[in-house]
């Protein structure tokens, strides 16, 4: 059975922009048209940048949880098509190829209302110009993300469950760490990563990447004053 994504989104103070009443409509018909069903992503106002090229502690792209999880299930081949506007309704920077890579590995077309050219470069010339005008803001960024790296400092958006420390350093467990730990504890219990997913409610994208990184939660949690050391002792 295909499954559709309908991705909408639209720029806010861009006048210029497709309006969002008529990518609901036109975004969501061609979803039914190429699929038998459809679940829509609807952002509504909202930026297509990322911390690719955006140094912002909140608001950005890949920090919407939605679209985390989105892009997650996309990856782990939920969808048979993701369908928007055009490719600048997905995302206006390099967070673009991060979905595109996953959509590849989850196997699904991307289709688009709107005119796009189908080539390699994904960007369009008013994309390449808008991201020109920002070249020292995004070399400032890098420059900083380069110095995190030198002091041994976490970067990017936290991973599921975790948040950074008060001094942004680090990052620790946060809110949805209880859920990282049942997930462990089910994975060695021996229930399948789409049993777990359901058990704790959480896409199976999500289940996965906590499972896939183990270590990296084990070597970030303070086992010592955490109730969840015998969890995860191994």
């Amino acid at each position: 059975m295909s499954r559709a994504l309908a991705w909408i989104r639209k720029s806010k103070g861009d006048d210029s922009d497709v309006g969002l009443e008529e990518q609901r409509e036109l975004v969501r018909a061609l979803a039914e048209d190429v699929a038998s069903e459809v679940d829509v992503l609807d952002l509504g106002i909202h930026t297509g940048f990322s911390t690719m090229t955006r140094n912002d502690p909140a608001g950005l792209l890949d920090q919407n949880e939605r679209v985390q999880n989105r892009v997650d299930e996309l990856e782990t081949g939920t969808y048979s098509h993701l369908v928007a506007w055009d490719d600048r309704r997905i995302c206006r920077d390099e967070y673009f190829s991060v979905i595109q890579y996953a959509a590849k590995q989850g196997n699904t077309e991307i289709v688009y209302v709107g005119d796009v050219n189908d080539d390699d470069l994904t960007f369009d010339l008013k994309r390449r110009i808008e991201r020109d005008t920002k070249e020292e803001e995004i070399k400032k960024s890098r420059r900083a993300i380069e110095r995190r790296r030198e002091k041994g400092y976490d970067h990017g958006r936290p991973r599921f469950g975790m948040t950074y420390d008060a001094d942004g350093h680090y990052q620790i467990p946060g809110e949805d760490f209880e859920i990282v730990l049942e997930i462990f504890q089910y994975d060695r219990n021996g229930m399948s990563r789409r049993e777990i997913a359901e058990e704790v409610d959480r896409p199976l994208g999500t289940v996965q990447n906590v499972l896939d990184r183990q270590q990296w939660y084990v070597k970030r949690s303070n086992i010592a004053e955490s109730d969840s050391a015998e969890i995860l002792d191994w």
